[in-house]
């Protein structure tokens, strides 16, 4: 079975390095860092809203919904269920 790709990965790693430079130009404002153009953040911006627009018209491969999987949140619901019911018996 091959391994399913996430559409969103490339975004994130993106948004992730332009968030990054951004603090590093934001931190050391008087030092050789902070004379990053504003040019260079504009483009990973819209870098950053290229790669989210191609998540977005070509997600690729997605896993299909499976009947009677009800996903993480009916999971956490149930811990937190049984959590409580230990919980009431002590």
């Amino acid at each position: 079975m091959q391994r399913q790709r996430d559409p969103w990965e490339p975004f994130r790693l993106w948004l992730a390095l332009t968030i990054g430079l951004y603090a590093v130009r934001a931190s050391f404002a008087w030092t050789w860092p902070g004379a990053i153009p504003g040019w260079v953040l504009l483009a990973m911006v819209l870098g950053a809203l290229a790669l989210a627009s191609r998540a977005l018209l070509f997600p690729g491969r997605v896993t299909p919904y499976r009947e009677g999987d009800a996903g993480w949140w009916a999971d956490l619901r149930d811990d937190w269920r049984l959590w409580w019911r230990r919980r009431g018996r002590n």
